[in-house]
Protein backbone atom coordinates (compact mmCIF):
# COMPACT_ATOMS: atom_id res chain seq x y z
CA UNK A 1 0.00 0.00 0.00
CA UNK A 2 1.63 3.73 -0.96
CA UNK A 3 1.40 6.06 1.59
CA UNK A 4 1.07 9.57 0.50
CA UNK A 5 1.98 12.82 2.55
CA UNK A 6 -0.54 14.77 3.58
CA UNK A 7 1.61 17.38 5.04
CA UNK A 8 1.56 20.74 3.45
CA UNK A 9 3.83 22.07 0.75
CA UNK A 10 5.68 25.45 1.61
CA UNK A 11 5.76 27.23 -1.62
CA UNK A 12 8.03 30.46 -1.81
CA UNK A 13 6.41 32.25 -4.33
CA UNK A 14 9.40 34.59 -5.06
CA UNK A 15 10.34 31.26 -7.28
CA UNK A 16 7.59 31.13 -9.08
CA UNK A 17 6.96 32.68 -12.68
CA UNK A 18 3.57 34.54 -12.59
CA UNK A 19 1.99 34.99 -15.61
CA UNK A 20 1.24 38.65 -17.00
CA UNK A 21 -2.05 38.17 -16.15
CA UNK A 22 -1.62 36.96 -12.43
CA UNK A 23 0.76 40.26 -11.95
CA UNK A 24 -1.56 43.10 -13.24
CA UNK A 25 -4.07 41.05 -10.66
CA UNK A 26 -1.60 41.63 -8.52
CA UNK A 27 -0.74 44.85 -8.73
CA UNK A 28 -4.35 46.14 -8.91
CA UNK A 29 -4.84 44.69 -5.29
CA UNK A 30 -1.58 46.63 -4.11
CA UNK A 31 -2.92 49.57 -5.63
CA UNK A 32 -5.78 49.20 -4.24
CA UNK A 33 -4.44 48.64 -0.56
CA UNK A 34 -2.13 51.56 -1.45
CA UNK A 35 -5.01 54.27 -2.18
CA UNK A 36 -6.87 53.05 1.07
CA UNK A 37 -4.00 53.33 3.24
CA UNK A 38 -3.12 57.01 1.53
CA UNK A 39 -6.44 58.73 2.28
CA UNK A 40 -5.50 60.01 5.62
CA UNK A 41 -2.32 61.51 4.67
CA UNK A 42 -4.29 63.02 1.36
CA UNK A 43 -6.94 64.02 4.04
CA UNK A 44 -4.49 65.52 6.30
CA UNK A 45 -2.47 67.42 3.35
CA UNK A 46 -6.13 68.92 1.91
CA UNK A 47 -6.75 70.49 5.63
CA UNK A 48 -3.47 72.01 5.71
CA UNK A 49 -4.27 73.48 2.34
CA UNK A 50 -7.11 74.92 3.51
CA UNK A 51 -6.49 76.07 7.27
CA UNK A 52 -4.46 79.35 6.71
CA UNK A 53 -1.74 80.57 4.40
CA UNK A 54 0.78 79.34 6.85
CA UNK A 55 -0.58 75.88 6.90
CA UNK A 56 -1.06 76.10 2.98
CA UNK A 57 2.85 77.46 2.97
CA UNK A 58 3.55 74.17 5.28
CA UNK A 59 2.12 71.77 3.16
CA UNK A 60 3.82 72.67 0.26
CA UNK A 61 7.09 72.87 1.94
CA UNK A 62 5.86 69.37 2.89
CA UNK A 63 5.27 68.36 -0.58
CA UNK A 64 8.99 69.52 -1.59
CA UNK A 65 10.19 66.79 0.37
CA UNK A 66 11.82 64.01 -1.79
CA UNK A 67 10.08 61.24 0.18
CA UNK A 68 6.78 63.02 0.03
CA UNK A 69 7.62 63.52 -3.60
CA UNK A 70 7.77 59.86 -3.95
CA UNK A 71 5.27 58.94 -1.86
CA UNK A 72 2.69 60.72 -4.37
CA UNK A 73 4.36 59.23 -7.13
CA UNK A 74 4.09 55.66 -6.06
CA UNK A 75 0.22 57.27 -5.58
CA UNK A 76 -0.35 58.54 -8.81
CA UNK A 77 0.94 55.05 -10.25
CA UNK A 78 -1.48 53.20 -7.84
CA UNK A 79 -4.16 55.71 -8.95
CA UNK A 80 -3.34 55.64 -12.60
CA UNK A 81 -2.97 51.35 -12.51
CA UNK A 82 -6.12 50.49 -10.65
CA UNK A 83 -7.93 53.19 -13.14
CA UNK A 84 -6.69 51.11 -16.25
CA UNK A 85 -6.75 47.82 -14.75
CA UNK A 86 -10.51 48.46 -13.43
CA UNK A 87 -11.35 49.23 -17.21
CA UNK A 88 -9.29 45.85 -18.09
CA UNK A 89 -11.37 43.80 -15.37
CA UNK A 90 -14.57 46.13 -17.17
CA UNK A 91 -14.31 44.91 -20.49
CA UNK A 92 -13.15 41.55 -19.17
CA UNK A 93 -16.40 41.25 -17.49
CA UNK A 94 -18.46 42.18 -20.67
CA UNK A 95 -16.42 39.85 -22.83
CA UNK A 96 -14.52 42.40 -24.85
CA UNK A 97 -11.48 40.66 -24.32
CA UNK A 98 -11.11 36.77 -24.44
CA UNK A 99 -8.77 34.57 -25.06
CA UNK A 100 -5.21 34.02 -23.56
CA UNK A 101 -3.72 36.32 -26.03
CA UNK A 102 -6.27 39.04 -25.57
CA UNK A 103 -6.07 38.95 -22.26
CA UNK A 104 -1.78 38.99 -21.75
CA UNK A 105 -1.76 42.13 -24.17
CA UNK A 106 -4.32 43.89 -22.45
CA UNK A 107 -2.16 43.27 -19.03
CA UNK A 108 1.12 44.11 -20.53
CA UNK A 109 -1.13 47.52 -21.97
CA UNK A 110 -2.48 48.13 -18.35
CA UNK A 111 0.99 48.11 -17.10
CA UNK A 112 2.54 50.14 -19.71
CA UNK A 113 0.50 52.82 -19.21
CA UNK A 114 0.09 52.38 -15.38
CA UNK A 115 4.33 52.69 -15.23
CA UNK A 116 3.78 55.84 -17.93
CA UNK A 117 1.35 58.24 -16.14
CA UNK A 118 3.52 59.14 -13.23
CA UNK A 119 7.11 58.66 -15.75
CA UNK A 120 5.12 61.55 -17.68
CA UNK A 121 4.13 63.53 -15.02
CA UNK A 122 8.08 63.49 -13.42
CA UNK A 123 9.32 64.62 -16.44
CA UNK A 124 6.70 67.57 -16.57
CA UNK A 125 7.98 68.33 -13.77
CA UNK A 126 11.22 68.42 -14.91
CA UNK A 127 11.00 70.75 -17.62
Amino acid sequence: MLKTNKRPVFLNLLQIRFPLTAIASILHRIAGVLMIFSIPFLIYLFELSLRNEGSFMTMSNLLQQPWVSLLMYVLLWAISHHFFAGIRYFMVDFEWISGRSASRLSAVIVIVLALSVPALVFIRNLI
